[in-house]
């Protein structure tokens, strides 16, 4: 019997999707399942807002070479649960953001990911989708409605109008 890693998936106007989900192995599934069920899902990238502590071992380093191996290309965006992005997110950010907006310039899907799929996963997504000129409450509202744990905490919501 095979399992399905849940994921929501976000299309973007006159472009590409984003595919919103919790983090790959943490869902009735293996890493490398659910990483291969969002490869066919049409991810190219996988965007991941997990800090290094939030996955048992070295699982970050897994989930990095997993992504290698199935040839989607995998970005670092830590940010502590609950909170805001601090300054690692944000000096990883400009390569990322400006790597992303180039696949979904194509076409393509990204896989953005926190631990759970909605607080952390959801920042990202609002960020990816102001940077192409959605507004704020069209962008909150869309993730919402998929994912309706994004942007229930206030330090979210102070972080993300920011950038409006």
């Amino acid at each position: 019997m095979s399992t399905t890693h849940p994921y929501w998936t976000l299309p973007l106007d006159g472009s590409g999707q984003l595919i919103l989900t919790p983090c790959p192995g943490t869902k009735e599934t293996t890493m490398k399942e659910a990483l291969q069920q969002l490869k066919e899902a049409g991810a190219t990238a996988v965007l991941t807002a997990l800090e290094p502590g939030d996955l048992a071992d070295d699982g970050l380093a897994e989930l990095a070479k997993a992504c290698e191996k199935l040839g989607l290309k995998w970005f670092h965006l830590p940010i502590e649960d609950d909170c805001a992005p601090g300054d690692e997110f944000h000096a990883n950010w400009p390569q990322a953001n400006c790597a992303a907006q180039a696949m979904l310039d194509q076409g393509e899907s990204l896989a953005i990911h926190c631990m759970g799929g909605s607080g952390r996963t959801g920042l990202i997504a609002a960020r990816l989708m102001l940077e192409r000129g959605v507004a704020l409450d069209t962008a909150i509202a869309q993730i919402q409605a998929l994912r309706p744990g994004a942007f229930t905490r206030q330090v979210h919501l102070d972080y993300i109008r920011k950038f409006q």
